[in-house]
């Protein structure tokens, strides 16, 4: 809704620009560009994984630049939510444009920050017209990582021999039930059951602080659950935990992006942590926890 209100606030300036430079010999009336959505797809060549829950994504805005031609700079047209339509002040040839694509932070309010883990989408040779609104339904990006980044990734499919989760039941065959694909995970919390824990079994190791550092899952939940770091504050140290975020029930699939950075600094950067997670049941209610498409990554650098 923030976002709907600044692009109306936006648009409402450009009109407002446009009518007090009527008698402007120089000025030049507005085209149009539309992105519909964005999508997350392997690399044409050498995927980092063929399984198609690797992709699911939400990704929700971005931000949008041009270079047009004889210029020495980059004009920002600015960050807007999808699926948008917004005026241009240009008519005439483009170099390119570029358009970053920003998702939700998972439990920080109003953060829409440009994801470093998919690739800037960069379209040449493109004409904008006055009046005429250039198109792009849905555009592609992909995964800048590579397999040393993937510190995990499981799907939860028939073909998998484990999961890598302790405490849950897999789901091998329910595809009218999973996000993707045959398989999910559940953790089922009766009534009279105030606090469920499960984990994942895998030792995660990142020595480099300067390293981004992220949770993605997607989730489908009757219960609340909290998402929990568990490290060391200094090498050979007694290991502490640590909340990342607590994630609300949903009736529907959501992808969610979970930044473990913040709490991974609390530990120090430690290099060797575990995540684990929670059923929270205060009120005695029963229901099930979901998770489909769990991997944790990082980057080379933080931006």
């Amino acid at each position: 809704m923030v976002m709907k209100i600044r692009n109306l606030i936006y648009m409402i300036g450009l009109l407002l620009a446009f009518c007090a430079c009527t008698d402007d010999d120089d000025f030049v009336p507005p085209s149009f560009l539309h992105v519909e959505a964005i999508k997350v797809v392997p690399t044409t060549t050498n995927p980092i994984s063929l399984e198609p829950g690797f992709y699911t994504s939400d990704i929700v805005a971005c931000y949008v630049v041009a270079h047009y031609p004889n210029s020495t700079n980059l004009d920002s047209i600015g960050l807007f939510q999808l699926p948008f339509t917004v005026p241009v002040l240009h008519s005439g040839e483009v170099d390119y444009f570029e358009f970053y694509p920003a998702v939700k932070h998972s439990g920080v309010a109003g953060t829409l920050p440009y994801y470093t883990f998919y690739k800037p989408i960069h379209i040449k040779g493109q004409t904008l017209v006055v009046g005429d609104t250039l198109r792009f339904d849905t555009l592609s990006t992909t995964y800048t990582i590579d397999t040393s980044d993937m510190q995990m990734f499981d799907p939860f499919e028939p073909t998998e021999l484990s999961t890598l989760f302790d405490s849950v039941i897999w789901h091998k065959y329910a595809r009218a039930e999973a996000c993707t694909g045959m398989g999910y995970i559940s953790v089922h919390v009766p009534d009279s059951v105030t606090n469920v824990p499960f984990s994942i079994k895998t030792d995660f190791y990142v020595a480099d602080p300067t390293r981004a550092l992220y949770l993605e899952l997607d989730t489908r939940s009757d219960i609340r659950f909290e998402v929990y770091m568990e490290s060391a504050y200094t090498s050979g140290g007694a290991t502490d935990k640590q909340r990342v975020m607590v994630v609300n029930p949903t009736d529907h699939w959501q992808h969610m992006y979970i930044n473990l950075g913040r709490t991974w600094s609390w530990f120090n950067h430690h290099p060797a942590f575990k995540l684990s997670f929670a059923a929270l049941n205060p009120y005695g209610e029963e229901g099930d926890i979901r998770l489909d498409n769990v991997k944790v990554l990082t980057t080379a650098s933080v931006l």
